[in-house]
């Protein structure tokens, strides 16, 4: 867990020109895919973790619960613990923070300094602004008032995109991109106060211009890291499940138990705005069998980027013609404390039927991508 810390200012101009203060807030709630806290501030000073090698939004509230503003820092309503060069070691002090409109100043940027990121990769995460925001509106789905984090029943709502990208390269031959239509699917995680039976969980929305074709895909109960539930939903778009066209952007109801309604704002992302190409390359020892697999990072654009300053974690599965598994990492992902340049095959794998190269990485939203080789 990364220390982040400050003190919150007295007043200051927001955009509008009107004056706007941070002795009102309260409270910091800090939330990522799979972490979610809210910490008392305390004589105007305030102390909080975010997990390394994901991302982590800062919203802050009144007294009475209420939604001030989120951590903003050139332009980026969230901090990206990746790339670190102090690693675990690593301490953000914001130093002293200030309210514009609905966007926390901090007087010290911790980009170039704890936080290590390139102007590139800053531009490919800006693209997702829009997704913290919704994120911030959702922190009281049940609309009782009080953010749902206090009694474990917040809501995290991310999308999963899959799409093929290519083939694979081997050995010295390189990978070849041609990337095809994306699919999406939307995915809910509960709290650990939230579940439901018999599979009565529905998705409606969005409000205004309702789908008729959202269905449920998949779901587990109790699946872990303190969460109730995992549910995902998609579209068929009446033409079929290979379909999986986008949602888009609005306000959805989730429903639990056919009488227990909950509100989100969906931000609809662009997965080719944020999208890191993930190129796999094949190596094999004198008798032809895989001995390890080396992986390049790309915009679509084929701008190099820095893995650990936009991925968490990546997995890899490679899938015969009888779709039986040749090699899966399972928990052995790779990471930032593992690097994401290769992937060492501990026993050699006979690959001479392999028929897809499967690769799946979490970005640090939490937002998931599948991207198949063949």
């Amino acid at each position: 867990m990364i220390p982040i810390k400050g003190t919150v200012s007295g007043t200051a101009k927001s955009k509008s020109g009107m004056a706007s203060s941070m002795t009102d807030a309260k409270k910091v709630i800090v939330f990522s895919k799979y972490y979610y806290s809210i910490t008392d501030i305390v004589d105007g000073r305030f102390s909080v973790n975010g997990q390394m090698g994901s991302g982590v939004a800062l919203i802050f509230l009144d007294g009475a619960n209420q939604y001030i503003g989120t951590l903003s820092t050139r332009g980026l309503n969230m901090l990206p613990l990746g790339n670190l060069p102090d690693g675990e070691n690593t301490v953000i002090d914001l130093s002293s923070v200030t309210l514009e409109g609905k966007s926390v100043i901090p007087s010290h940027d911790p980009f170039g300094k704890e936080i290590t990121i390139s102007e590139t990769e800053l531009n490919s995460l800006r693209t997702l602004d829009e997704y913290y925001e919704s994120m911030a509106k959702n922190i009281d789905a049940d609309n009782d008032g009080v953010p749902d984090v206090l009694a474990n029943k917040e809501l995290v709502l991310n999308t999963i995109f899959g799409l093929p990208a290519g083939n694979y390269g081997l050995n010295s031959k390189n990978p070849v991109l041609n990337l095809g239509d994306i699919k999406y699917t939307l995915e809910f995680a509960g709290g650990s106060a939230l579940t439901f039976s018999d599979g009565n969980i529905a998705l409606s929305g969005p409000a205004g211009d309702p789908y008729s074709d959202i269905s449920l895909w998949g779901y587990r109960i109790n699946p872990g890291a303190e969460r109730g539930f995992l549910a995902s939903f998609g579209r068929n778009n009446n033409a079929g499940e290979s379909m999986h066209p986008p949602f888009m952007k609005g306000t959805y109801t989730l429903t639990l138990n056919g009488n227990q309604n909950y509100t989100l704002d969906y931000s609809n992302i662009d997965a080719l705005n944020s999208l890191v190409i993930v190129a796999p390359r094949l190596n094999t020892n004198s008798e032809g069998k895989l001995i390890s697999i080396t992986l390049d990072y790309t915009l679509p654009n084929g701008d190099p980027v820095e893995p650990a300053s936009i991925l968490t974690n990546v997995m890899l599965q490679l899938v015969d013609t009888n779709q039986k598994i040749i090699y899966e990492s399972g928990n052995d992902r790779l990471t930032y404390k593992t690097g994401f340049s290769i992937a060492k095959i501990v026993t050699p794998a006979d690959i001479s039927k392999l028929m897809v190269v499967g690769i799946s990485y979490d970005d640090l939203l939490g937002n998931t991508y599948i991207i198949s080789w063949n």
